[in-house]
């Protein structure tokens, strides 16, 4: 889990547009056995949501608030960190609203799940959930989850900057995937090396090299290396 971690804080930290973050999100999830991956951020008693949820409970969690009731986001409240929830167990807990809470979210696919929670500036709490209808997915060992709040934090910053006016002129050229396998490029990884640690293939890879080159005026890849780094793109 710690590889597929670092790897999906690559894909955040490059991702130029929110549908980049959704594919890379969505591909880290179906990695691991879930189905669906949510962000949330509380501030005061509002919420920025971000995520692939069924769209009918989306719509019902927001519009009901649920987050004032949500046990996932009491626990994240308590501790930053890593944890892992389990809907069925909440509907033995007493008090009506939590028992509907909890029917209302298996009813729709999120059923269990792995949370990553982190406190903000100004008061704000963060949480990225990744769920599933069943309990049978990739459990991780602790130690390997040491990578999670930093994907946290940089999914935070992404959101919140993207489509603004930190995006440079170069970064809008080049696409997420491009913009990926150039900044290991210029570490001086392979087109192999960039495949393992991106979970792409060989070609892929080399697609997207070939696309920067044209992108940028490169006549080689290290030549795109040294155009983007004078241009500060990496």
């Amino acid at each position: 889990m710690t590889v597929q971690f670092r790897t999906l804080l690559d894909m955040v930290d490059t991702a130029v547009t929110r549908s980049a973050i959704s594919r890379a999100m969505k591909s880290f999830a179906l990695r691991n056995g879930f189905t669906h991956h949510a962000f949330l951020e509380l501030h005061g008693g509002e919420a920025r949501y971000f995520g692939d949820y069924p769209e009918k409970w989306e719509r019902l969690y927001l519009a009901e608030r649920f987050f004032r009731l949500d046990p996932v986001v009491a626990q994240a409240r308590r501790s930053s960190g890593t944890f892992f929830w389990s809907a069925p167990g909440w509907l033995s807990t007493p008090g009506g609203p939590l028992k509907r809470f909890a029917a209302n979210a298996i009813e729709h696919g999120v059923a269990h799940g792995l949370t990553i929670s982190a406190r903000a500036s100004f008061d704000r709490q963060l949480l990225l959930s990744f769920a599933s209808a069943r309990g049978d997915f990739r459990l991780p060992k602790q130690q390997d989850l040491s990578d999670a709040v930093p994907v946290l934090m940089a999914l935070s910053y992404r959101l919140s900057h993207i489509g603004g006016h930190s995006k440079s002129a170069g970064k809008a050229r080049l696409s997420s995937g491009e913009l990926l396998c150039l900044t290991w490029a210029a570490k001086g990884k392979t087109g192999v090396e960039i495949g393992l640690l991106t979970h792409l293939s060989t070609r892929t890879v080399q697609h997207y090299l070939d696309s920067a080159r044209v992108k940028l005026g490169a006549a080689t890849v290290p030549h795109l290396v040294a155009i983007s780094k004078d241009i500060k793109l990496i």
